[in-house]
Protein backbone atom coordinates (compact mmCIF):
# COMPACT_ATOMS: atom_id res chain seq x y z
CA UNK A 1 0.00 0.00 0.00
CA UNK A 2 2.81 2.41 0.86
CA UNK A 3 4.60 2.06 -2.47
CA UNK A 4 1.87 1.28 -5.01
CA UNK A 5 -1.32 2.51 -3.37
CA UNK A 6 -3.10 -0.83 -3.66
CA UNK A 7 -4.27 -3.32 -1.06
CA UNK A 8 -2.22 -6.48 -0.49
CA UNK A 9 -3.35 -9.23 -2.84
CA UNK A 10 -4.02 -6.91 -5.75
CA UNK A 11 -1.78 -8.42 -8.39
CA UNK A 12 -1.40 -5.43 -10.64
CA UNK A 13 1.31 -3.72 -12.58
CA UNK A 14 -0.93 -0.69 -12.90
CA UNK A 15 -0.04 0.30 -9.34
CA UNK A 16 3.21 1.85 -10.57
CA UNK A 17 1.15 4.84 -11.64
CA UNK A 18 1.02 5.70 -7.92
CA UNK A 19 4.81 5.38 -7.51
CA UNK A 20 5.64 8.94 -8.52
CA UNK A 21 8.98 8.78 -6.69
CA UNK A 22 9.94 5.70 -8.75
CA UNK A 23 10.93 3.63 -5.73
CA UNK A 24 9.69 0.36 -7.25
CA UNK A 25 11.69 -1.64 -9.80
CA UNK A 26 9.39 -3.59 -12.11
CA UNK A 27 10.68 -7.08 -12.96
CA UNK A 28 8.77 -9.14 -15.50
CA UNK A 29 9.21 -12.79 -16.36
CA UNK A 30 10.31 -13.18 -19.96
CA UNK A 31 7.65 -15.88 -20.51
CA UNK A 32 4.95 -13.47 -19.34
CA UNK A 33 6.10 -10.74 -21.71
CA UNK A 34 6.07 -13.22 -24.59
CA UNK A 35 2.33 -13.74 -24.04
CA UNK A 36 0.37 -11.49 -26.37
CA UNK A 37 -2.24 -10.75 -23.70
CA UNK A 38 -1.51 -10.29 -19.99
CA UNK A 39 -4.19 -10.32 -17.28
CA UNK A 40 -3.87 -8.07 -14.22
CA UNK A 41 -6.06 -6.57 -11.54
CA UNK A 42 -7.18 -2.97 -12.22
CA UNK A 43 -5.79 -1.51 -8.92
CA UNK A 44 -7.98 -3.86 -6.83
CA UNK A 45 -8.47 -7.61 -6.70
CA UNK A 46 -12.20 -7.65 -7.37
CA UNK A 47 -11.81 -7.78 -11.14
CA UNK A 48 -9.33 -8.69 -13.85
CA UNK A 49 -8.51 -6.82 -17.02
CA UNK A 50 -6.45 -7.76 -20.05
CA UNK A 51 -3.80 -5.73 -21.81
CA UNK A 52 -1.58 -6.48 -24.78
CA UNK A 53 2.07 -7.06 -23.87
CA UNK A 54 3.30 -4.12 -25.96
CA UNK A 55 0.72 -1.81 -24.40
CA UNK A 56 1.74 -2.89 -20.90
CA UNK A 57 5.40 -2.11 -21.63
CA UNK A 58 4.35 1.24 -23.11
CA UNK A 59 2.31 2.00 -19.98
CA UNK A 60 5.17 1.10 -17.63
CA UNK A 61 7.61 3.28 -19.55
CA UNK A 62 5.13 6.17 -19.56
CA UNK A 63 5.20 6.10 -15.74
CA UNK A 64 9.00 6.18 -15.69
CA UNK A 65 9.35 2.49 -14.86
CA UNK A 66 11.60 0.72 -17.36
CA UNK A 67 10.86 -2.95 -16.74
CA UNK A 68 13.65 -5.47 -16.28
CA UNK A 69 12.71 -8.53 -18.31
CA UNK A 70 14.33 -11.65 -16.90
CA UNK A 71 14.01 -15.37 -17.48
CA UNK A 72 12.53 -16.40 -14.14
CA UNK A 73 10.56 -19.54 -15.02
CA UNK A 74 11.96 -22.64 -16.62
Amino acid sequence: MAFLGVTPGSVTLFGVINDIERRVQVVLDEALVESEVINVHPLHNEATTSIRNVDLIRFLRSTGHEPAILKITQ
